[in-house]
């Protein structure tokens, strides 16, 4: 077996690895570690992404028909093999939800270049924010950008431009973490706060990106380790079937990861505003809703409504949200039991986190824990779309 890359991303590895260990493949590692051209290779199967990356085109040209073939992400032109891909519009949709979830009313799209990737992102994030009466700015640029730097300096320098005119706070997505990252180094150069007046957000969660940028980016989990596992499924069923009936398969997104890039609530209304710190501050403990709406100064009424109106969820379902996303850090961490876990995020029982882990994210605590340290594939449901 034969993988061929475009691009390279670690989650290709555990996902190929993955399937060539249960498939028992010889996996010919050369040309996928050295990213090299394979030249004239026989073999019973091939992987391959991004078959539009010059040096790959040729070597795709010569393999038609040679062997069984799979595509895997969406990088790809007119060609007759099964894929099987990320899915892009699902990415824009998650996008948009997050920025709407933390109450921003305004938003912009940040893009180079076109193609299918570029354009199902963006018209996810689009198609979700009308449907929800909102506008956003398009800043796409429009010039070619080449290696060495060539033409960077300009689209940055246009790019702090516009940043400056956005109305604020806005919250931004990109097309990708490394276009994220550019945008991040623009705010700062520019002056503009991160996440108090530009919330940025990216697609791909690359640590190496996002955790290495001047904020940490916040950023959408393609589960690109589990397209790469089913390609090479399909791979095996090609080989030993024929042409599977499904031509192309499109994987969920396994939904936001939270940094510091988005790690603010855009609010507007003060009674809101006092009421959230009051949650931020005592979710530990049991509290009431009569509690949160004494804090704010509002009725229990008023306080219900301003919710709905600022970030589309109840009091109640703000409270939860808080408490299942602390609950998600604390299960990172191999040193807390899930008991424990439970207690200092304010679930009164080890019963009660799970059934509201099940019920809001689609995992039980215990499966989650297994997901964030690799042992695991059940991809959770977004945590910032809790609300009761």
């Amino acid at each position: 077996m034969l993988v061929a890359l475009g691009w390279y991303d670690p989650r290709f590895l555990e996902g190929i690895g993955r399937c060539a260990r249960e498939c028992q493949w010889h996996l010919a590692s050369r040309p996928l570690l050295e990213a090299s051209d394979p030249g004239e290779w026989q073999g019973d199967g091939l992987l391959v992404n991004d078959t539009d990356t010059p040096r790959l085109a040729p070597f795709i040209e010569r393999q038609l028909g040679r062997q069984p073939t799979v595509l895997f992400g969406a990088n790809h032109g007119a060609h007759p093999f099964p894929s099987v891909e990320e899915d892009n519009r699902g990415c824009g949709r998650v996008a948009a939800e997050h920025f709407l979830d933390r109450g921003y009313r305004n938003f912009a799209w940040l893009s180079i270049g076109r193609g299918r990737v570029e354009r199902e992102r963006r018209e996810g994030f689009l198609e979700t924010l009308t449907a929800a009466g909102k506008i956003c700015t398009l800043l796409e640029w429009k010039k070619p950008l080449g290696a060495g730097g060539q033409g960077w300096e300009e689209f940055r320098e246009w790019l702090g431009q516009r940043l400056q005119t956005l109305p604020k706070p806005v919250g931004l997505f990109a097309l990708d973490d490394l276009l994220a990252c550019d945008a991040a180094q623009t705010c700062l150069a520019a002056g503009l706060r991160i996440p108090e007046q530009v919330a940025i957000l990216g697609a791909g969660n690359i640590e190496l990106a996002c955790e290495c940028s001047p904020v940490p980016l916040s950023s959408v989990d393609l589960n690109m380790a589990e397209v790469a596992y089913r390609a090479g499924l399909a791979l095996e069923s090609f080989m030993r079937h024929g042409a599977p009936e499904h031509a192309r398969v499109v994987v969920p997104v396994r939904g936001i990861v939270q940094r510091q890039s988005t790690d603010a609530l855009a609010l507007t209304h003060q009674g809101v505003g006092r009421a959230v710190e009051f949650i931020a501050a005592h979710f530990a403990r049991n509290l009431s809703v009569d509690e949160i709406a004494k804090a704010s100064g509002m009725s229990l009424r008023a306080l219900h409504y301003a919710f709905r109106s600022e970030l589309r969820r109840s009091p109640a379902g703000h409270l939860l949200r808080v408490r299942l996303e602390h609950a998600q850090r604390l299960l990172a961490r191999p040193n807390k039991t899930i008991a424990e876990v439970a207690r200092e995020s304010g679930f009164s029982s080890l019963r009660n986190i799970h059934r509201c882990f099940v019920r809001e994210l689609g995992v039980s605590p215990k499966a989650l824990r297994r997901a964030l340290r690799g042992d695991g594939n059940t991809p959770p449901k977004d945590a910032q779309n809790t609300g009761a």
